[in-house]
């Protein structure tokens, strides 16, 4: 099955890359912009106050701490570093 879906994608990639309009390429921008809105907010109403949650900072390590507050998009993370505004689609549970 993972074979099939990767061919099925190489497939898309070589049509946009080759063939695909303007307004082909605009229509899956804005498809992507909305997945990965319909992603984050699903993170965000799955995330509550106390989970354990890891994300990957700016230099590239992982951190690992608390959540010590869910906003619209983002959420405060207490790590042993101290507090980080995180985007809520850079958690995973952990």
């Amino acid at each position: 099955m993972e074979l099939k879906m990767a061919t099925d994608y190489q497939t898309v990639i070589s049509f946009i890359l080759t063939q695909a309009t303007n307004e082909d390429i605009n229509g899956l921008a804005e498809a992507a912009r909305q997945r990965r809105t319909w992603l984050t907010r699903q993170n965000i109403r799955a995330t509550i106050v106390g989970d354990k949650v890891s994300f990957t900072g700016r230099n590239g390590v992982t951190l690992t701490g608390t959540v010590q507050k869910v906003m619209q998009k983002n959420v405060i993370v207490n790590t042993p570093r101290g507090n980080y505004r995180v985007p809520a689609n850079m958690l995973t549970a952990g």
